[in-house]
């Protein structure tokens, strides 16, 4: 079956492409991925540079123009330390004067130095603008730390430069944001200057020396050419870095007038993003993407809960000592809304945020708990008031609540609530709690728009952590896991051994030992296997699974599981229709030939073999049948070019290779006329090969069968019929005349009567042999109409040509003179002829002009017979 053959290879050629236009897009959706990370960094930076800068400005508001008393150095020594505690990121605070001379500062230790030749002071001092928010460049800090300290200029009464108030970054805590963002370890984070300075990196190129980013022809360096806010590249981010996919974002808020911006730059190994390219399936493609985002969005939400966590732990801790101004200020810097409930009154202080976190103005929130109360959704309030009690009874050691509450608009907004006893009397009874709240509405959907797409995968997304003591469980699992395993996902979360009593027995050794061998590897977990299911009986599961080596010496899995039962199934019938097809080639009745782009033969059948006697062993050398078919040279040459010249038309024809007629040399040495056709795939071919002088023996047989009249050899009133159609619109568009001759045999019942039916039926040959020699134009015919009527068909003949023609064979069968004794007319034989001409056009049919030389023939009877009659007078 050749056309299944060019089929399946023009599925090939489909996948291919197809694999290549994926690879495109998953570049595409990796750089889309990449600019999400660096706006999440770019988010986060720029909200703690606001809550910094306010700190900054709190305490040059609080200070006053300088110089200042002692005793309010120790008050503003006192506030420096708190800051410094309180906001994430800050690792020093410190007051310095206008000569350099730290004043205060959150670190005694840095009490005394002078800070004059720093790049930040001078920066400071020569600043156009008290409101600059002064951004350093990266350096080791006085306690030896690699730092980026941010400055803010003091004045005194006058307006002069009186000194500054600084904050120096802890790489710490940047650290831990840079590496929430890293959804796989090959991904690199970078913080830098916008001088180029690096400040902080994250990932695989970590390691590399140069700070220098900037440095000629870096992407860096042509980001700060550019001037644009964010850029893609593809290229090495540091000198001696790996090729990788980046993109470079400006962080500079418009609130802040920084004279400097810093750069995020998120990159990813080019070869880990097309390491599972080769992969087929978009169900594969969409997994990866998914499972990316998972890992991303798990990451972003931990750090979140963590950060929110121990902001919210700092603020009560300063709450218990007594500053409440300060955990009030940390959380209004961090965009947190902050409570305080009086137990004893049941009177409520909702902070401004709290109260704009809902769209309310100052003035538009009371003080009492109703006012929490009346803003809960109703569906939750039952189970927020229980868990509170819960914590009120001692019995939590933190109040924690996720539920829903109404926003100003009417739209609720989903809140995490957080918060704890602060002050108790004498019977420890609660007096006074404080908490914040959070607005989670957006992890809220994107978790819903996860749950959305998990649905949606034809499979199961995973994660499959495996401990060092052999126990597993599954930290995420989606509900299609059910369709799967038949497993509840709350049930494997605590224990995924029962996965295993799914596995069929067979496979279940196989698994196992895939699982372990990827864990101690870290290589790609591939696997096929069966389950058998209550219910639904045996499946095909296909998995697929990236481990990756936890700290605590877990293994964790990132995966898929899809079931191919349907696939699997369709593979194993393929498999046997594909040696149904074997088979039915070699016992094809036509010889197959199939050849490479080197001209080497690569499968022959039986048939083959039978036609021309080269086994494949003999045409196995490039070029061989060539050289066994066609001994002679010149030969070979033309019938090389004819099949050269077929195949390269084979393009426009769809592959089709036209059958052509090839005299080849057999491996006996003899003769033998091939049809030979075929098809192209690529550059391969199929020939076929066909016996063409038995073939054509049969098609001269039966052809003489359908259109030759048995008894006189002319053609018969089939075949006149279709040339006669033919004709007609051929002279049609030429616009030239066509010409019928009804003929008729005179009395040739008498002639039967008279010498009976075999006479007759030489007598009808005669006549035949009479017309076939009497109409010598090639396109002439002459056809045996019916009985004893004949009829010639005279293509491009005028009515006087077509006229003469009629009288010349009525004379030549006259003078035939073959005997008719019983005739009236003459002793001999002779015939009666209507002529009619027409030009074809639109008006007029075929039939018409049959019609008119059958009419026409009856006159010529009528009139005396052995005569023409072409309807003149």
């Amino acid at each position: 079956m050749p056309w299944l053959i060019a089929l399946l290879c023009a599925g090939g050629v489909v996948l291919v492409f197809f694999l290549a236009i994926e690879r495109q897009a998953i570049e595409a959706r990796e750089r889309q991925h990449l600019q999400q990370q660096v706006r999440v960094i770019n988010d986060n930076l720029s909200q703690q540079l606001e809550a910094m800068n306010r700190a900054l400005e709190a305490v040059i508001d609080d200070a006053g123009p300088l110089p200042v008393s002692a005793e309010h150095v120790q008050r503003t020594q006192r506030r420096l330390k708190a800051f410094s505690r309180a906001m994430i990121g800050v690792r020093t605070m410190a007051m310095v004067d206008a000569r350099g001379n730290v004043i205060a500062a959150s670190r005694d230790g840095l009490l005394g130095r002078n800070f004059s030749e720093r790049d930040y002071f001078r920066a400071a001092r020569s600043a156009t603008s008290p409101n600059t928010l002064i951004i350093s460049p990266p350096y080791t800090t006085a306690l030896n730390v690699w730092a980026i300290t941010l400055a803010r200029v003091m004045v005194d009464a006058q307006g002069n430069f009186a000194g500054i108030v600084t904050a120096t970054l802890d790489p710490e805590a940047f650290t831990t944001l840079l590496e929430s963002v890293r959804y796989t370890s090959d991904v690199s984070v970078t913080l830098a200057h916008g001088d180029g300075l690096r400040f902080l990196m994250v990932g695989q190129a970590a390691g590399l020396a140069d700070p220098d980013m900037a440095r000629p022809g870096s992407p860096l360096s042509s980001r700060l050419q550019s001037g644009e806010a964010a850029t893609v590249f593809s290229g090495a981010l540091v000198e001696g870095g790996p090729v990788q996919l980046m993109t470079i974002h400006t962080v500079q808020p418009a609130a802040l007038q920084m004279d400097k911006p810093l750069l995020v730059a998120v990159a990813r190994s080019r070869a880990a993003v097309f390491a599972d390219w080769q992969y087929k399936a978009v169900a594969l493609a969409v997994a990866y993407l998914v499972l990316a985002l998972l890992a991303a969005g798990w990451l972003r939400s931990r750090h979140q809960r963590r950060l929110q966590r121990l902001q919210q732990e700092r603020a009560l801790a300063a709450m218990n000592a007594g500053f409440e101004a300060r955990w009030r200020a940390v959380l209004e810097a961090t965009n947190q809304g902050v409570w305080d409930w009086d137990t004893v009154t049941d009177k409520v202080f909702f902070s401004p945020v709290w109260k704009a976190m809902l769209g309310c103005a100052e003035d538009e929130v009371g003080d009492s708990l109703e006012e929490w109360r009346s803003r809960v959704h109703p569906d939750d309030l039952v189970a927020a008031q229980q868990v509170l009690q819960t914590h009120l009874k001692g019995e939590t050691g933190v109040y924690e609540h996720l539920y829903r509450m109404r926003h100003k608009n009417g739209n609720y907004l989903w809140i995490h609530d957080r918060g704890g006893i602060v002050e108790r009397d004498a019977q420890a009874r609660p007096l006074r709690v404080i908490g914040s709240c959070t607005d989670v509405s957006q992890q809220r959907q994107q978790q819903q728009t996860l749950d959305r797409l998990t649905a949606n995968v034809p499979g199961a997304l995973y994660q499959y952590q495996l401990e060092a003591d052999g126990h597993g469980f599954f930290p995420y699992v989606s509900a299609a896991i059910q369709d799967i395993y038949a497993c509840r996902p709350e049930d494997l979360q605590q224990d995924g051994s029962q996965v295993f009593s799914r596995i069929h027995p067979d496979d279940l050794q196989a698994v196992r030992d895939g699982i372990e061998q990827s864990a101690r590897t870290l290589e790609l977990w591939l696997s096929e296997y069966r389950v058998f299911l209550p219910g639904r009986g045996e499946r095909w599961i296909s998995g697929r699974a990236k481990p990756e080596l936890l700290a605590s010496g877990a293994v964790l899995w990132h995966g898929y599981l899809q079931d191919v039962t349907e696939a699997k199934q369709q593979a194993m019938q393929l498999q046997e229709t594909e040696r149904l097809l074997r088979h039915l080639m070699q016992e094809m009745p036509i010889g197959l030939l199939m050849v490479d782009g080197q001209g080497q033969a690569y499968y022959v059948n039986r048939r083959f073999q039978q036609l021309c006697g080269y086994s494949l062993d003999e045409l196995s050398a490039p070029e061989q049948w060539w050289l066994l078919a066609y001994p002679d040279a010149d030969q070979r040459a033309r019938a090389r070019h004819i099949w050269e010249q077929a195949v390269a038309q084979a393009d426009n024809n769809g592959g089709y290779i036209p059958d052509q007629s090839y005299t080849i040399t057999t491996l006996e040495g003899l003769q033998r006329t091939l049809r030979i056709g075929g098809i192209t795939f690529g550059n391969h071919f199929l020939a076929t090969l066909v016996d063409d002088t038995e073939q054509q023996a049969e098609n001269a047989f039966f052809r003489g069968l359908a259109y030759n009249d048995g008894l006189t050899g002319l053609a018969n009133r089939r075949r006149f019929d279709e040339l006669f159609e033919a004709e007609w619109q051929r002279c049609r568009r030429s616009q030239r005349p066509l010409a019928v001759l009804m003929i008729d045999i005179d009395q040739f019942k008498r002639y039967n009567d008279t010498y009976g039916h075999p006479q007759g039926d030489i007598c009808l040959q005669q006549v035949a042999d009479v017309l076939r020699q009497g109409c010598r134009r090639s396109h002439d015919l002459v056809a045996r109409y019916g009985g004893e009527e004949f009829v010639c068909l005279l293509p491009e003949c005028d009515l006087d040509a077509a006229r003469a023609q009629a009288q010349a064979l009525r004379l030549a069968l006259f003078e035939r003179s073959i005997e008719h004794s019983s005739a009236d007319v003459a002793p001999v034989v002779t015939i009666s002829i209507g002529v009619a001409c027409l030009i074809p056009d639109a008006q007029s049919t075929p039939q018409q002009l049959l019609a008119m030389a059958d009419a026409n023939l009856y006159r010529a009877k009528a009139n005396g017979r052995n005569r023409v009659d072409d309807g003149g007078q």
